[in-house]
């Protein structure tokens, strides 16, 4: 593809969005790189928002998106929902962070639990990221071991432990396990081991090394970084086996796959890791997370001096455990089979649209999600995903951008039940025309 498809889109993205330019320079002054949170900033510059409401957000230039990215799959009825926004107020009403416990946290749990049986106990955070590393912590404390095994592409949140091998390239060999390489500068060292996703050979060979040594394996049931390549039977079945023959436990990051289905993705698959880790459409836009599994790997939290000390300033705040209750609320299983349903047209639609256009694509996804890859073969590794067309998608993504539809730059996008037929339609539309658009310059 040469270079004119991407010049021509932004142009006009910077046509569009002067403002947007201006506040994004003057940031980079005061704030380093200009944002805080790195997913957002993308070339030539991100926009910054103004308002939002339902599916769509409005920029400080007055452009509207139609919203496919949901604050990075957070929002599952998309902006300034009126039930949870109601929650919200009322909880405000007493406290917005009180210092004693409330009433909503054990109610919450309990319907949590309803849910996803598998969280027999739990415990409440204020990030995805602290989920996954208490869960880590319980898997040590239970184990006595140290070493986490972890699959390279797999984010699982900012700890040292498991900031490893998100992004790395090359991709380790088949059948291949390594001592984990850090995704940042700055990091303190690991005993974190990473092994290759969907490789049942891999797996036994992290096992056949560091078996003895491991507390637990970590693993998101697709990768949410990574094209939401998702987990075979039989790399399930590699990773149960070996964890049950060598005493870790398994520990399953839903944070984005609470999306697969009512009762998460491993309620889909019939499967009962030791350890769940939820958050993101949990939390209804609000900052909260949990983590939680068998009730006897949590007695190391109990009593006046748990072997485990979990505190923090915001943890299990009234404000945000009312949003995330209001909004799982009515998450229910019918709703989840309409958003199923509007995800499929969606996934089925850019299939046939590049198709049309003789442009390869692979699209994976399941539940309320989907990720384009530019490319002809299947994307059902993380070398996979990494082999594809990286350029072409980013042309595709920012031309589809000045088009008035926002996806990810890594070309994943999830629905909010805010998003009706006329808007899947309109997205199709859209994607339609930016796909004639990468072909005309092919």
């Amino acid at each position: 593809m040469s270079a004119s498809t991407s010049e021509d889109a932004i142009g006009r993205y910077e046509h569009a969005t002067p403002t947007s330019a201006r506040l994004f320079a003057e940031s980079q002054k005061v704030v380093a790189g200009g944002v805080s949170r790195g997913t957002l900033a993308f070339d030539p510059y991100p926009f910054y928002a103004d308002t939002a409401s339902g599916a769509r957000i409005t920029d400080v230039d007055g452009n509207v998106y139609l919203d496919l990215v949901n604050n990075y799959t957070s929002l599952p009825h998309g902006h300034a929902h009126p039930a949870t926004t109601a929650a919200v107020q009322a909880q405000l009403q007493v406290s917005s962070a009180v210092g004693a416990p409330l009433r909503l946290e054990a109610d919450y749990a309990a319907e949590l639990r309803e849910r996803i049986p598998t969280l027999e106990r739990l415990r409440f955070t204020t990030t995805g990221s602290e989920a996954v590393a208490f869960a880590a912590r319980v898997a040590r404390t239970n184990t006595g071991r140290a070493r986490i095994l972890k699959f390279e592409g797999g984010f699982h949140g900012s700890y040292t432990e498991f900031y490893q091998d998100i992004a790395v390239m090359p991709p380790l060999l088949a059948g291949s396990s390594a001592a984990a390489r850090p995704s940042s500068a700055g990091l303190e060292p690991t005993q974190t081991v990473t092994a290759v996703y969907n490789d049942p050979g891999s797996v036994r060979a992290a096992f056949s090394a560091w078996g003895d040594q491991l507390a637990a394996v970590v693993l998101e049931p697709f990768l949410g970084n990574g094209a939401l390549v998702t987990a075979t039977p039989e790399f399930l079945d590699a990773v149960f086996d070996e964890s049950r023959k060598s005493g870790a436990l398994v520990i399953f990051d839903e944070i984005q796959s609470l999306r697969a289905g009512f009762h998460g993705a491993h309620g889909l698959w019939g499967r009962t890791p030791d350890l769940v880790c939820v958050g993101k459409i949990m939390g209804g836009g609000y900052s909260l997370a949990a983590y939680g599994g068998r009730a006897e790997l949590f007695e190391v939290l109990q009593g006046p001096a748990p072997s485990i000390l979990q505190t923090g300033t915001f943890t299990a705040n009234g404000p945000a455990l009312a949003a995330g209750r209001a909004a799982m609320a009515e998450l229910t299983p019918a709703a989840y089979d309409a958003l199923e349903a509007r995800t499929e047209r969606v996934r089925s639609g850019i299939r046939e649209i590049f198709a049309a256009a003789g442009i390869p694509v692979h699209v994976n996804g399941m539940g309320s999600m989907f990720n384009i890859s530019i490319t002809d073969a299947p994307v059902t590794s993380y070398r996979a995903f990494r082999a594809a067309d990286a350029e072409r998608l980013a042309a595709f993504r920012l031309d589809l951008l000045t088009r008035g539809v926002l996806i990810m730059p890594r070309g994943t996008g999830c629905l909010s039940t805010a998003v009706g037929d006329d808007d899947i339609d309109e997205i199709l539309d859209k994607i339609r025309e930016s796909a004639d658009t990468i072909r005309s310059d092919a």
